[in-house]
C-alpha cells in the first residue's frame, strides 16, 4: 500500500479525515483534518466517566449552561491534562507526549436567580505524530525514505454563557461559543544514506500553518424533581466552521454537528453519588463539505461513582471516584469509525467550607483496533483541575 493511500487512514485515528486521492483539497486535510473530538471537562467529570450533563455538588465543566445557575458566589476554575499517546500499526507507529488546558471558566451571580459567565475550551484535538517508512520509485532505481509528520494545535472555543433558575428545582441556560484555533504541521522526510545511488536524495522539511474560525450554540437545561435526583439536557448546534491553509490559500467550510446530551445524577446515600451521561452527534452532515468524506455520527455513554471518604463537617472533604466511558469517533478507517474506550480513577477534596477544590483524574484507554482499522492507539491521559470561590 502506498504512502498516499496509507497516511490518510493512519492519521485519522489521531485527527485525520480526507482521503488522498481529492488533491484539489489534500494540501489543506490530508495531513491534519478536522481534528480529534475533545470536551471541556474538569477532572472530577473525567473521574466519572465524563458524565458532565448534571452533577450534585457542582458541576464545573463547560457543558450545560445551566449548571451555572448552581454556582452561588464569584469563582474561577481551571484544568490541566497532559496526555501520552502510543500509535501501533501494521506499517507506521509512533509515541507522541502532548498538554493542553482544556477548560478555564469564571462564574459571577448577577441576582439570586441569574448568573453570568464565561468558559475557555478545547473542541478539536490536532496534536499527534506518526513516522512511516516508504520508497520512492524512480525512472532508474527505487529510493527507500523515513517521514516524520507532527502538528501541533487545534480547535477552541470562547463561551459566554448564562444560567438563570426558572423556580425551586428547575434551572435553564445557554451559550454562544466562538470556534478558533490554529495548528502547524511540520513534515521532515529524510532518505536512506545507504541505499546504492551515486546521487542519493537530499532531505527536506516543511510547515503549514492551519486556521480555523466558526461559531456556535448550545442550550442546557436541569430538573431536579426530588433531592436525590437531577436530570439534565443540552442541545448543541454550530455554524460552518472555516478551515484556511495559509500557506497555499486553500479554504474550505464544514459544517459542525447538532449535537443532544442527557445525563442523571443520583445520590445512593449521604456519601456515595452515581452519575451518567450519553450523547449523540450528527457528524455525519460534515462530510458535504469534505472530499470523499468517510465521516458518520457519533455517539457516547459514560458514568461512574463517587464516594465521599473523609470529612470534617463543612470544613473540608474528600472523595475517590471510578468511572469508565465508550464512545465512537466520526472519522473512518479501513473497517469503519473507530471507537474510544477508558477506564478512569479520580480523587478530589473541597476545602475551606466549599471555597476551594482541587480534583485529580487518570485515565487508561484505546482508540481503534488492530485487527478491524488496520491501526490502534493506547493513551494514558492526566487531568487536575483546581477552583477557588469567594465566599
Amino acid at each position: 500500500m502506498s504512502v498516499r493511500r496509507l497516511l490518510p487512514l493512519i492519521l485519522a485515528i489521531l485527527g485525520s479525515l480526507a482521503p488522498a486521492e481529492a488533491a484539489a483539497q489534500v494540501e489543506l486535510l490530508g495531513t491534519v483534518g478536522l481534528g480529534r473530538p475533545v470536551r471541556p471537562l474538569d477532572a472530577r467529570a473525567r473521574g466519572l466517566g465524563g458524565a458532565a450533563v448534571v452533577l450534585h455538588g457542582g458541576n464545573l465543566s463547560a457543558v450545560n449552561p445551566a449548571s451555572l445557575a448552581r454556582v452561588y458566589s464569584s469563582g474561577i476554575w481551571l484544568a490541566y491534562q497532559p496526555e501520552s499517546r502510543t500509535l501501533q500499526g501494521d506499517v507506521a507507529s509512533g509515541d507522541t507526549e502532548t498538554s493542553s488546558f482544556p477548560l478555564f471558566r469564571v462564574a459571577l451571580p448577577m441576582s439570586p436567580r441569574w448568573v453570568a459567565g464565561a468558559a475557555f475550551g478545547g473542541v478539536l484535538d490536532r496534536n499527534w505524530g506518526v513516522q512511516v517508512t516508504d520508497t520512492v520509485s524512480l525512472t532508474a532505481r527505487d529510493v527507500p525514505f523515513q517521514e516524520t509528520r507532527t502538528s501541533d494545535g487545534g480547535v477552541n472555543q470562547v463561551r459566554l454563557e448564562s444560567g438563570y433558575i426558572i423556580r425551586p428545582g428547575w434551572t435553564v441556560g445557554a451559550a454562544f461559543q466562538y470556534f478558533f484555533g490554529e495548528s502547524r504541521v511540520k513534515v521532515v522526510r529524510v532518505f536512506d544514506p545507504d541505499s546504492a545511488v551515486a546521487d542519493p536524495l537530499q532531505p527536506f522539511a516543511s510547515t503549514t500553518a492551519i486556521r480555523s474560525s466558526g461559531w456556535g450554540l448550545t442550550l442546557g437545561t436541569e430538573y431536579q424533581p426530588a433531592d436525590d435526583f437531577i436530570v439534565g439536557l443540552v442541545a448543541s448546534w454550530g455554524s460552518d466552521l472555516t478551515i484556511r491553509d495559509d500557506s497555499t490559500g486553500a479554504e474550505i467550510k464544514v459544517g459542525l454537528p447538532l449535537g443532544l446530551d442527557i445525563g442523571a445524577s443520583l445520590l445512593l446515600g449521604a456519601d456515595l453519588l452515581f452519575a451518567v451521561a450519553g450523547g449523540w452527534k450528527n457528524w455525519s452532515s460534515a462530510g458535504a463539505g469534505l472530499p470523499d468524506s468517510g465521516v458518520e455520527d457519533t455517539w457516547r455513554v459514560g458514568g461512574g461513582f463517587e464516594v465521599r471518604f473523609l470529612s470534617s463537617g463543612d470544613a473540608w472533604a474528600s472523595y475517590l471516584r471510578l468511572g469508565g466511558s465508550y464512545e465512537k469517533l466520526p472519522f473512518k478507517l479501513e473497517g469503519g469509525s473507530p471507537w474510544e474506550r477508558a477506564l478512569a480513577l479520580g480523587l478530589g477534596t473541597d476545602f475551606l467550607g466549599g471555597r476551594g477544590r482541587f480534583d485529580a483524574a487518570i485515565e487508561f484507554g484505546g482508540r481503534g483496533d488492530l485487527d478491524t482499522n488496520a491501526v490502534e492507539e493506547s493513551f494514558t491521559r492526566y487531568t487536575f483541575s483546581a477552583a477557588v470561590f469567594t465566599n
